[in-house]
């Protein structure tokens, strides 16, 4: 019976750590002022976080449908698409002296 009331207070620290990146990555916010937070107000903002990431992509999918093409494109097919652009140069001969 203790091991299970033990189990409910147990953090999986490595997802602890991949959160704290993200939100130190995404939001700009240091690691120290995340570890000053009470655990109940980090899960919160977690909580938040997530639901408007999920709001985010809808919102993406919705654009793409509505305009038949995602907002940004990949850097790859940019990159690719440039050498198709761009004319290529008309062949001459140099004269002979």
């Amino acid at each position: 019976m203790e091991s299970v009331l033990c189990s409910i207070w147990q953090v999986d620290v490595r997802n602890l750590v991949v959160s704290k990146l993200y939100i130190c990555r995404d939001y700009h916010v240091q690691p120290s002022e995340i570890d000053k937070m009470v655990y109940f107000e980090y899960e919160y903002i977690w909580e938040e976080i997530k639901k408007e990431q999920k709001e985010q992509e809808k919102r993406q999918k919705e654009d793409e449908k509505k305009y038949g093409q995602p907002k940004m494109p990949n850097y790859n097919q940019m990159m690719n698409n440039v050498g198709k652009s761009m004319p290529s140069l008309p062949k001459f001969s140099i004269p002979k002296i």
